[in-house]
């Protein structure tokens, strides 16, 4: 049945989701492409048992959209339909030249020898159509009677470049190179090819989900988005992200035959079935929990009722924003140039669900057993319709630090902190600017973020944005905002609590360097040198900390200005590992609830990979990296370092609580400070902390 505008049980919200087309393709198929395969089904394709193909399928005459992207597993119709089907209409009904690019040349054959070929040759309304010149007909290139041109070809430059085709289709898209010799993503020359023919040209993407993904704390921010995975998921989430939705024959509410293996409710997790894979017998464990259930009414449903499910009749596709109320369709969506639809493995007309569950737990009983997960990663894939995230990543996805945030206070020190680090991490480019980040240090690296700015005025004037690689004046606002900064004490009025040092980064942008060193200098000459660090991240480095000095653009020493070099492998592996402390103690880190999400977005902006190397996964990590600083910044003073066995019952007077800190300032101090000429700065009542002489490393590293 072809679901169209005209349909009766189209409502005005169905109808502005589904807009009339100019030729139903599923109906045109179904009276042209004869299907014979030997040892297999024989006669003409119908989408008795793929439904869901329907919608799909005539959306690829719709001149509203230039692209159609089907997202779904292995056997379920998808390539008869979609690539075949919609050959065999073009040829008949709206010809135009087809460009058909399969994922390598090999492929490109196979798929001209066994599908077009057979294809043609069954179906009399296309091979009447078909050139009868024995020129016109080989393996890549086919030519039609009506001057049509099909080509068959491979993911390469010179088959997506220079040439325009009305119709463009690229199958099992996810076995692509990412970049096709230099030039982009396979979707996007592809699209481009269709341009010159406006609104009549189509380019067709379908694929199982191929590629990885490596965000552990991703979460959907709509209810159809994708992981963030590259190939098909990518082009997905740039379309309207429609979903298949089935009603449930019991309480007739609508649900959504999701991707993955959610619907099967009475299967244990993971963790569970890790302990039962080794030695259970899988088959008759997967028989057992084959039972969809109803996520309204708790119906359980099993296997033999799928083809009920997926009846066109009351299943339908949902873009995302959209739902079913009393019988119709109702809700915003955004519209997309692109129409986007992902089926789950568990609607797949081929696949049992005993079948999807068995291959899972096959695979997990192997990577349990060896350790490899290529089987546990095919069958989510293929089966599942799911993207795969690396197991050695799974293990992160259950931190939810958002879940804890604490009704703490910002620029209050908590009465339990001993001390206050800030970290200055440098940012350039258009958006240049300093990004400030504040922790209170308790006993035992028990900490919380109190502070948390960008700093992008310049001095030099109103609407100078910072610039730290050009202007030396611009670094001074960390002396005067961050170094000279002091934060409140509850229950005291006429104290605060200074900021004990400051990291600042040192690379970056050409010239951050050099501007670095220069300040460091300024401020030594006005007594604040003892509170701050530059600080400098070291892949390579075998230790923890190393203090050596900075070198100049030359690569000569610059024996005046200190320089700390420190691990940020190791240290981001330590700020994950108290991340996932659940309790107050020590290394626990508080988070106040003026925090919000991109705070938590940027924390998880970088992933450990296998080798123990982090990987960033998002443009924004600044959060990590100012904690990173600050982590190394109390490893060299003392607190964070382990081997060192910092005494906190005798701490020295920087690290006291509150009450008898030698950091604590009166206001009046803190006004003549910051009120002092930037030249001659007096020394304040307190004398600040002076690390060790002993631990600078001169003239070498």
């Amino acid at each position: 049945m072809s679901f169209t505008a005209a349909s009766p049980i189209v409502t005005s919200a169905a109808e502005a989701y589904r807009p009339p087309r100019r030729v139903s393709v599923s109906d045109g198929v179904a009276n042209i492409l004869m299907i014979r395969q030997p040892g297999g089904y024989s006669g003409p394709w119908s989408a008795a048992e793929t439904p869901y193909m329907v919608e799909p399928m005539d959306m690829l005459a719709s001149r509203q959209h230039e692209a159609i992207c089907f997202v779904g597993p292995a056997r379920s119709g998808k390539t008869m339909g979609l690539l075949d089907g919609w050959l065999g209409n073009i040829i008949v009904n709206d010809p135009g030249d087809i460009l058909i690019v399969q994922m390598t040349q090999e492929k490109a054959r196979e798929f001209s020898k066994i599908r077009v070929d057979r294809a043609i040759r069954h179906s009399p309304q296309i091979k009447s159509r078909m050139s009868l010149r024995g020129h016109d007909d080989n393996t890549h290139d086919k030519l039609t009677k009506h001057g049509m041109w099909i080509k068959i070809g491979w993911p390469s430059a010179t088959q997506l470049a220079s040439s325009d085709y009305r119709y463009v289709a690229l199958t099992d898209y996810d076995r692509m190179p990412d970049n096709i010799d230099g030039e982009g993503a396979a979707y996007v020359l592809a699209v481009k090819r269709t341009q010159t023919f406006l609104s009549r040209g189509m380019c067709m993407v379908e694929s199982s989900p191929g590629r990885e993904y490596d965000d552990p704390h991703w979460r959907p921010s709509t209810a159809h988005e994708a992981p963030p995975a590259s190939g098909i998921l990518g082009i997905y989430n740039r379309s309207d992200r429609r979903r298949w939705y089935w009603c449930c024959p019991d309480c007739s509410e609508y649900f959504e035959a999701a991707p993955g293996l959610a619907l099967f409710a009475t299967l244990p997790d993971e963790e569970e079935l890790f302990d039962e894979i080794r030695s259970a017998p899988l088959s008759k464990l997967a028989k057992k929990h084959a039972v969809v259930c109803c996520p309204h009414c708790g119906s359980q449903i099993t296997h033999e009722h799928k083809q009920t499910l997926n009846n066109y009749k009351t299943a339908r596709w949902l873009a995302d924003g959209q739902r079913v109320e009393d019988g119709e369709v109702v809700g915003d969506y955004e519209p997309s140039s692109i129409a986007g639809y992902w089926l789950g493995g568990v609607a797949a007309a081929y696949q049992k669900w005993d079948s999807i569950i068995l291959r899972y737990l096959q695979g997990l009983r192997e990577y349990a057993l060896s350790g490899s997960d290529l089987t546990l990663k095919t069958t989510i894939n293929t089966d599942q319709s799911m993207p795969y995230l690396p197991r050695h990543l799974k293990d992160e996805a259950g931190d939810l630090a958002e879940s804890r945030l604490e009704g703490l206070q910002r620029y209050h020190v908590p009465p339990w902190a001993r001390f206050l680090l800030a970290a200055v991490d440098v940012q350039g480019g258009r958006r240049a600017r300093f990004v400030v980040q504040v922790h209170a240090i308790g006993p035992h690296m028990e900490s919380a973020v109190i502070d948390r700015y960008d700093i992008t005025e310049s001095p030099r004037g109103e609407n100078e944005r910072i610039d730290p690689a050009a202007y030396p004046e611009d670094w001074d606002v960390i002396t005067e905002k961050v170094v000279k900064g002091t934060y409140k004490i509850d229950d005291d009025d006429e104290q605060e609590l200074r900021v004990l040092n400051t990291i600042v980064d040192y690379g970056g942008e050409a010239g951050v360097s050099a501007q670095a060193a220069d300040w460091r200098r300024r401020v030594k000459s006005q007594g604040f040198g003892n509170r701050i660090t530059l600080g400098k991240g070291d892949g390579l480095l075998k230790e923890m900390v190393q203090r050596t000095t900075a070198r100049n653009t030359e690569g000569k020493r610059m024996n005046d200005v200190p320089l700390l070099l420190f691990s940020s492998d190791k240290f981001k592996d330590q700020i994950a590992a108290a991340m996932r402390r659940p309790e107050p103690g020590p290394t626990y880190m508080h988070f106040p609830s003026w925090l919000k999400q991109w705070f938590f977005d940027e924390i998880r902006a970088e992933v450990r990979q296998k080798s123990g190397k982090w990987k960033k996964i998002r443009a924004r990590n600044e959060a990590l990296d100012c904690w990173c600083m600050i982590w190394a910044l109390a490893y060299s003073l003392g607190p964070a370092d382990t081997r060192r066995k910092f005494n906190w019952d005798n701490p020295p007077a920087w690290a006291k609580p509150i009450e008898h800190n030698s950091q604590l300032i009166s206001k009046d101090d803190r006004r003549a400070i910051k009120a002092a000429p930037k030249k001659s700065q007096p020394r304040p009542n307190k004398t600040p902390f002076v690390p060790r002489k002993s631990g600078f490393i001169k003239g070498r590293r």
